[in-house]
Order: structure tokens, then C-alpha cells, then sequence
């Protein structure tokens, strides 16, 4: 396993984006879906299925669920639903906010240990990462 491959700071390796279908910009996400890639963090998930040639975007189901006090309207907007995943904005995030400031709340990473199933099978419902606080993971 290459070195990138190992580092789960690096949300998606070059090995991992060969395995992704391109962005066809028709995807309207669906529970039949492949997932390739499930990055987290402490403000929520985001499940990968299709990437851009660039790598700088991907296409996806994303939960991302911030408590207000943690002020991260400025880089995240609450969701639960499919769409485009800005990769390379999620990486600066890792780069500088995490990797150089050490705040926390932009600690994202990439599960190593993610083999490609089916949207269907994931529960999603499940926290993945715990922060203190109240999260509310309702899909309403």
C-alpha cells in the first residue's frame, strides 16, 4: 500500500479516484449507488460515488450536521443529501485549519479501511465520529 493510500489525512488518493466513476453530471444519487470513499469528521460524512477528471470535486451523499456554536458557516453548510462534494476545498480545510492551526472541528479523514458497497447497505443513521455536544443525526 503506498504511502498516500495510508495517510488518511489524504481524503482521496489517486487509487482510490481510478476505482470512481467520472462525474457525469446526470447523477441524482440513488440507494443502488456505489460508494467508493467515505470521508468523516467530527462535523459529519460524506459518501463518495463519482469524481471529476480534475479531482477537485466529487459527486456524493453528504451529512454534515455542525452544532451553531461551533460557527463553521463560513466552510460548511448543514446538509443531508446527494450532490457535489468540493474535494479539493475539503483538502485545504485538512491542510490548513487542522494540519496547521490544530482546530479540531476541521478534522476530516478518510476511512482506510472503506471496501466500495452499495449506498443501500450503509447505515447512515450512525454516527461515525463522536464530538461532546448534542448532534442531532435526524434525517427530517
Amino acid at each position: 500500500m503506498s504511502e498516500q493510500n495510508q495517510n488518511p489525512l489524504v481524503l482521496v488518493p489517486e487509487s482510490t479516484a481510478k476505482l470512481m466513476k467520472s462525474i457525469s453530471g446526470k447523477s441524482k444519487g440513488s440507494v443502488d449507488d456505489k460508494i467508493y470513499c467515505h470521508l468523516y469528521g467530527v462535523v459529519g460524512d460524506w459518501y463518495l460515488s463519482e469524481i471529476s477528471e480534475d479531482r477537485e470535486k466529487a459527486f456524493g451523499f453528504q451529512m454534515i450536521n455542525s452544532e451553531p456554536v461551533w460557527e463553521m458557516d463560513n466552510w460548511l453548510t448543514n446538509s443531508c443529501e446527494w450532490g457535489e462534494i468540493p474535494i479539493k476545498a475539503l483538502q485545504e480545510l485538512v491542510n490548513e485549519k487542522f494540519l496547521k492551526e490544530k482546530d479540531i472541528r476541521f478534522l476530516i479523514t478518510r476511512d482506510l479501511f472503506w471496501e466500495p458497497i452499495k449506498f443501500s447497505a450503509i447505515n447512515i443513521e450512525q454516527n461515525t465520529l463522536f464530538y461532546p455536544g448534542t448532534t442531532d443525526r435526524s434525517l427530517s
